[in-house]
């Protein structure tokens, strides 16, 4: 199985989607640092009892890592300090999958040689796994569409067309 970690956008995004058992369905597991942990709780998102939940599971694993490393990252590529630690994170485990959702991170994160896969590419991976059927996962594509997802409507426009060929 491929070690996969990940930012927090992905994870809120599927826990709103109520669908954070994909994780295990298809990775086994995700790794996270605690500064995201503590970032998702900190914010007070609706999601946090689910994932909460996810975290006793096992589904997601919270790794300490070094904030320093994770702030001379941040600074050297302009990214966010809990993508970076998610950086941090992803090296010292020898990750294959980086999720995330922001553009700038996918670049930085495709440069060091990550595959890099988000919210969309989960379900759609979701579908070809049989996890979800297509008219599940248009459902939830439009869903993420009608909320405040932060990911470009056109793009998922794409994908619900993807879905429908």
């Amino acid at each position: 199985m491929q070690r996969v970690v990940s930012d927090s956008d992905v994870i809120i995004h599927l826990a709103k989607l109520n669908e954070l058992n994909i994780i295990r369905e298809l990775y086994m597991c995700v790794h996270i640092p605690r500064y995201i942990e503590l970032e998702m709780v900190r914010y007070q998102y609706d999601e946090v009892p689910i994932i909460e939940k996810t975290v006793r599971q096992g589904v997601l694993r919270v790794y300490e890592t070094d904030d320093s490393k994770a702030r001379s990252i941040a600074g050297r590529y302009r990214i966010h300090i809990g993508e970076a630690h998610v950086k941090v994170l992803a090296e010292e485990l020898h990750a294959e999958i980086f999720f995330s959702n922001e553009r700038k991170v996918r670049i930085v994160a495709k440069s060091e040689g990550f595959s890099v896969v988000g919210t969309i590419g989960i379900v759609l991976r979701g579908v070809i796994h049989g996890y979800f059927t297509k008219e599940h996962a248009q459902g939830m594509l439009k869903n993420l569409k009608a909320s405040d997802f932060r990911i470009h409507p056109s793009i998922i426009d794409r994908a619900i067309d993807s879905l429908e060929e």
